[in-house]
């Protein structure tokens, strides 16, 4: 099952990676539910990219070693839920985001949780 949960953790990562890919590459166009913005948003957009490219190659880089870097599995995962945190936050603030980003919300609160505990239940079943 550590098995499943590696191609998993390099599953996550790569989509992470494809999506940082295409915001750099095609900008706002490949935001769904994303209108026009300026010269400064799409400069903030790609910078911001680049650092998602770089979360799903740390996903990909620590699923090679899951009992050695397990932590820094940990921290991705934080970093993830935050970032649905915020996103209730920017609704709250600036009102219902698409569709697509209000399905996200849920994800990016329980698939850390799932990461988190995955590996655990894991660890428990084998001793």
């Amino acid at each position: 099952m550590m098995r499943v949960f590696r191609g998993w953790l390099v599953l996550f990562g790569v989509v992470m990676i494809a999506i940082a890919v295409a915001h750099l590459l095609f900008g706002q166009a490949t935001y769904i539910g994303g209108g026009a913005v300026n010269s400064t948003m799409d400069s903030d957009l790609r910078f911001f990219n680049v650092l998602f490219l770089a979360y799903g190659l740390a996903f990909v880089w620590a699923a090679r070693d899951i009992p050695g870097r397990g932590r820094v599995v940990d921290l991705l995962g934080l970093l993830f839920f935050a970032g649905g945190v915020v996103r209730l936050l920017a609704w709250a603030v600036s009102g219902a985001p698409s569709w697509f980003y209000v399905v996200m919300i849920p994800v990016e609160l329980i698939v850390p949780v799932l990461n988190y505990g995955w590996p655990r239940a894991l660890a428990r079943g084998s001793s």
